[in-house]
This record gives structure tokens, sequence and C-alpha cells, in this order.
């Protein structure tokens, strides 16, 4: 009988031990997505184009907003990373305008961007870069993600041959009743910077739900330390301020927001 009793009592604890293991059993998850999105801002304003902000001393009017997004790469928590492959984004909201002749580039506002392919598991930071690397700046014939030479975001003038043009950020800015015209942009390969933003919380992403990582660009950043007044227009000539703009991109415009 007792050992009858104590058959019994093992099988007990054997059935309840599977059915306890079967319950905590981890879902099998697959890789996921996420959205990433590049939030525009104008300080603590939304932006926009064709609108007056005053910030400070100064009112601004913007006709445009464009930059690239290059070489994403996700963290885990434990420190490995997946690089999204092919991730070349052209983030912009801006009118129509004619890229040559033959070719208008349309009007478009664009801050999102899908990434796919995750694998699973916890994310702690996002790792990316303002500008496109030297490989393709150097050679417009080479083409990846949405690199295209007819977006209007290549120009001669920088360099002996053809090169992208980094980010751009158009208007007009108004000071004391003196206005000027805007034109900042960035490009050549020294002004490629990579940005790297740590997430609020370890962020989960997998199969089993969607997950979007919001992120604030600051407009009023990109020429944050710079006299605009002085020198509104920056490019290739002023090589010393679009260097400040470059780095304005890589360690003050963007900021998270969230992530879930």
């Amino acid at each position: 009988m007792k050992k009858f009793l104590t058959i019994i009592l093992l099988s007990a604890l054997l059935f309840a031990s599977c059915s306890k293991d079967a319950q905590l059993a981890p879902v099998n998850e697959t890789e996921g997505k996420a959205t990433l999105t590049f939030d525009a801002v104008v300080g603590t304003s939304d932006f926009a184009l064709d609108k007056d902000f005053t910030v400070g001393t100064k009112t601004w009017n913007f006709t445009q907003l464009r930059y690239w997004v290059s070489n994403v790469v996700l963290v885990k928590a434990n420190g490995e990373e997946y690089a999204v492959p092919n991730s070349y984004y052209l983030i912009e909201e801006n009118k129509a305008a004619e890229t040559n002749s033959a070719y208008i580039y349309p009007a478009n506002k664009r801050e999102s961007i899908e990434l796919a392919g995750i694998p699973a598991g916890d994310y702690k930071a996002i790792r990316f870069s303002v500008g496109v690397p030297e490989k393709y700046n150097n050679n417009l014939s080479l083409q990846a993600g949405e690199l295209s030479q007819l977006n209007g975001m290549t120009n001669v003038s920088w360099m002996w041959a053809t090169s992208y043009i980094f980010s751009s950020l158009k208007g007009k800015v108004t000071e004391a009743a003196t206005t000027k015209t805007l034109v900042v942009e960035t490009g050549l390969n020294t002004n490629f910077k990579t940005v790297t933003l740590n997430l609020p919380s370890a962020l989960h992403i997998s199969s089993a739900k969607s997950t979007t990582i919001l992120l604030n660009a600051d407009v009023t950043r990109i020429t944050d330390g710079i006299d605009i007044m002085s020198t509104p227009v920056v490019g290739a000539t002023q090589a010393t301020v679009m260097a400040a703009v470059a780095a304005n991109y890589s360690g003050k415009v963007f900021t998270v927001k969230s992530a879930q």
C-alpha cells in the first residue's frame, strides 16, 4: 500500500510539474518590425512649411527640410547589434522642385521609416547617420536603398566629382526688421555624422506586437551656435560653418520622444 501511495504521489507531482512547465514555456517569437518616425518640430511646436515661428528674437519661415538617414542600427540590451540592410532613407518635407530639365520632384512629406526583419529581443539604443557614406557619395552611379540622383539632393560644386547633399533647410529668417533668405546645407565626406540615442527603457521587438520609436527632430537646433543673420547661406564655401551644422545634427537635433 505504501508503494502504491508513493507511486500515486510521484505521478501527481510529475503531472503538476509538466503542467506548470507547459504554462511557462516561452512562445516561439520570430523577427519583428518597427516604425521609426522623425517628428520635425520647432522648439515645442510642430514643424510646418510657410508658417511663421518666433523663437527668441528671430522669426523663421521654412520652405524645405530634407536630410538623408543612413546605416540604421538597433542595439540589444546585451550589446548585440542589428544593422538594417540597405538603410538609406530620405526624410523630407518640401514643395515640388525641378531637379533637371526633364524631371520635377513632387512635393512630399515623409517622416516615418518601416524597419523589418529585426531579430526578436530587447533593444536599448538606436544608431544612425545623417548623410551618405563615402562609398556612395563618391560614386553616384552606385545604387542602394533610396539613393538616387533624381531627388534633387546632389550637388556638383562641393568637390571635383558630383556628391550628395546630406541635409537641406531652406526658407527665410527675420530679426529686427531684417529678412535673410535661408539656405543651410551640409555635404562632403567629413560631415557624415553618426547619431546614437539611448531608449528610455529596454524595448522588446518581436512578431508578437507592433513597435514604434518616435524621435523629435528640432529644427531650431540645426543652426544652434551659428550667427545665422551673418551667414544665412551655408554650403561648401562656408566649410567651418557647415561643419558646425553637421555637428549639430549628430549631437543636438535628435532626441527620443517615446519607444513602445
